[in-house]
Formats: C-alpha cells, sequence, structure tokens
C-alpha cells in the first residue's frame, strides 16, 4: 500500500469519525430539546390545570372588569400600602393569571416550546386573557414601565397573528372530516330568543320545560 494511499484512507476514515461524533451530537442537542419542551409543556398544563389557577382566571373573566371600574381598585393597583384585603386578593388573582401567561410568552419567545404546538393550545385563551388584564398592565406601566408582562404581550400578539393565519384551526387539509349534524340547533336558537325575549326566571323556565316537553 503506498504511502499516498494510506494517507488517503487515514484522512477519510477521520472525515468519517468527525461526521458520526456530529451526528451524534445533533440527535443528543435534539433529544435534549424534546426533554425540555416536554418538561416546559407539563409545567404549562399542570399549572393551568390546577385549583388556584382556576379560581383566579375565573376572576379575570367574570370580576376583573367591573372591578376596574371603581377608581379606588385603580387607586389600590398602585398604592400597596392602601390595599384593602379584597383588593389584594383580586390582585393576587390577577398576578396568578399573568404571570403564567408571562412565563408562557417567555417559552414562546426563547424557542424553548415549538411556536406552533403552544399556540394551538393556547392562542384562544391568551387573546381572551390579554384583552382583560390589559387595561391593569396599562394602569401599572404608569410607574413600572412597559416591561411589565412584555412576554404576556408578545404571546397575545403571536396568539392574534396565528388565529388570524389558521381561522378554521390546524386540521390537516389532506385528511377527510365527518359531516356533523347539529340536531339542536333550531331548538337552541328558538330558546335563546325566549331568554333575551323575556327577564322572569320563573317564565323561562316554565318555557324551557315546554320546549324540553316536544
Amino acid at each position: 500500500m503506498s504511502l499516498e494511499l494510506l494517507n488517503t484512507l487515514v484522512g477519510t476514515g477521520t472525515f468519517i469519525v468527525i461526521a458520526a461524533t456530529a451526528i451524534t451530537a445533533i440527535a443528543e442537542l435534539r433529544h435534549v430539546r424534546s426533554s425540555n419542551q416536554i418538561a416546559a409543556l407539563d409545567e404549562l398544563r399542570e399549572s393551568s390545570e390546577s385549583r388556584r389557577f382556576r379560581d383566579a382566571q375565573r376572576f379575570v373573566v367574570n370580576g376583573l372588569a367591573n372591578a376596574l371600574e371603581d377608581p379606588s381598585f385603580r387607586y389600590q393597583l398602585l398604592h400597596r400600602n392602601c390595599r384593602t384585603a379584597e383588593v389584594q386578593e383580586s390582585i393576587d388573582n390577577m398576578h396568578v393569571v399573568g404571570n403564567f401567561y408571562e412565563t408562557m410568552g417567555l417559552f414562546l419567545k426563547t424557542g424553548l416550546i415549538d411556536r406552533d404546538v403552544l399556540l394551538e393550545i393556547w392562542c384562544s385563551n391568551a387573546v381572551r386573557d390579554w384583552s382583560l388584564l390589559a387595561p391593569a398592565a396599562a394602569i401599572w406601566r404608569r410607574v413600572m414601565g412597559g416591561g411589565v408582562w412584555e412576554n404576556f404581550e408578545y404571546l397575545a400578539v403571536m396568539s392574534e397573528q396565528w388565529l388570524c393565519a389558521h381561522p378554521d384551526g390546524m386540521y390537516p387539509k389532506n385528511v377527510p372530516r365527518y359531516q356533523l349534524v347539529d340536531t339542536w340547533r333550531e331548538a337552541d336558537a328558538q330558546y335563546a330568543r325566549i331568554r333575551e325575549d323575556t327577564s322572569d326566571a320563573s317564565t323561562t323556565e316554565v318555557l324551557r320545560e315546554s320546549l324540553l316537553t316536544r
């Protein structure tokens, strides 16, 4: 075997070893990234399913808008020493929800979780809850600047863009869908009209029973 051929074989062998090492490293990085993503998704899922988060979100959805109409409540948002126990509880609820999405937005911004995976799961709730908490964020930003819930804001923007780009969801286009039959569409529309046309609860209940027995 000539020296030239030997050098060629050695060079080829070295290249193969380097390539194999690089492939192994890439595979390990992908595995680590996948593991980190699963862990982050599990963390978000567990938080969103906890009783504490659900109670806090219930206040944000059902009570925050009315609370913000009260100037005393808005004043206490900025003046910690003046807060009543009731207002502090409300603010704690706001922090639970806002900080949850702040963490989610950070995961999205840094690429820790795949963009489409995260947005497909949480985009609607993120947009809704941002719209409810944004007025409070604006008040806090008067004194604390634009960093208040900036990752939450980023998440909401990305979520809104995702919803605009996928108005019908992410169902694969090459997969057939079932033709769903909306059995109670007309009956529900009629019941809704009844509810809107009467303010008497007892009358509404009687009419509901009459519809059910038809």
